[in-house]
């Protein structure tokens, strides 16, 4: 089945900065965050916020989030938004990324998760809602732990990386590697980040947002977007890290035959890392319980940040049925 949600023109530059600071005091009221111990000596920090009575719903975005839902998707997770602190109870985590850097995979970060429901003694969660990267994730728990979740809601994110994504990603760590040798990972990460950000968002919207008339004011605008985003970032993100969450979407592979449970998949129809295309392809293979739903909007990969104006009912109609369930 698919479904298709167009965006409003006008929604387009949709900032709403006050709402996204009340959404943010609304949940850290209600936000209890632990740590949990792991064999291997690994360490898994985590968050609970939310009602306790309300269906627990497990949270994760991209390789840039964290168990803080309020801060990177505040739309979402608000007062107002479909996961609303008072219609779930919500657990987000903090990538687990080991200090020697070794290869992880996706696979490791779904049985995490199982390890830390564990600890916390859930046997089973009514839905799993992942995006970009977390998508992936909750792809990878649908299949190896089939029996702990009632349904899932992938957006952004498919069984597989494509050629195409692979190649930037393979490139942005070499760039990462290279300034490393030098003994500067940090400016590595920052250009890494920076090339990132060109595969975020189609040409059009670049083209919207920075073509000037003469070509050197387009350029100086490009390199101070791309220079004090990537700058930011390495900020608060190192090349350990990157590295690790990079290396492990592109050997990600899940068969979509094993997936059993009720999967939702929501795309975006200007989205070139996770094209339409490959989700028509991962709808068809997991069968009778996936559901194809298609949005309308202009910023590609990061229209589950940005559209949220979409989004929000969506998720809203996809969640009504799960308000009822308990862990």
């Amino acid at each position: 089945m698919l479904n298709q949600f167009a965006a409003d023109p006008s929604g387009i530059t949709l900032g709403a900065a006050q709402p996204r600071r009340q959404a943010s005091v609304a949940l850290q009221s209600t936000a209890v965050d632990r740590t949990v111990e792991l064999p291997g000596s690994r360490r898994v920090r985590c968050r609970l916020s939310g009602e306790s009575s309300s269906p627990l719903a497990i949270v994760l975005g991209g390789i840039s989030a964290d168990r803080q839902i309020d801060r990177w998707w505040p739309d979402v997770t608000g007062t107002e938004g479909a996961l609303s602190p008072d219609r779930f109870r919500r657990l987000s985590i903090d990538w687990p990324v080991t200090e020697d850097g070794a290869t992880v995979a996706v696979d490791d970060f779904a049985d995490a998760l199982a390890e830390v429901l564990d600890a916390m003694h859930i046997a089973r969660v009514p839905v799993f809602v992942g995006a970009s990267f977390g998508a992936m994730v909750g792809l990878a728990f649908a299949s190896r732990h089939p029996d702990r979740l009632g349904r899932l809601i992938a957006i952004s994110g498919a069984h597989r990386s494509t050629p195409a994504a692979t190649a930037g990603r393979l490139m942005q760590r070499r760039i990462i590697e290279s300034l490393a040798s030098l003994g500067n990972p940090a400016r590595g990460v920052a250009l890494a980040r920076g090339l990132a950000l060109t595969a975020y968002r189609p040409a059009a919207l670049f083209g919207q947002r920075f073509y000037r008339s003469d070509p050197a004011e387009t350029l100086a605008r490009l390199e101070r977007y791309l220079e004090h985003n990537g700058a930011a970032f390495a900020e608060r993100f190192d090349a350990r890290r990157y590295l690790a969450l990079s290396s492990a979407l592109d050997r990600h592979c899940v068969d979509p035959a094993s997936i059993r449970c009720r999967s939702d998949l929501i795309g975006v129809t200007s989205d070139d890392l996770v094209p339409v295309s490959q989700l028509r392809e991962l709808a068809g293979a997991i069968g009778i319980r996936a559901r194809l739903h298609l949005l309308e909007s202009p910023f590609g990969h990061d229209a589950f940040l940005k559209s949220t104006q979409l989004l929000n009912p969506l998720l809203t109609r996809l969640l009504a049925d799960t308000a009822g369930e308990r862990t």
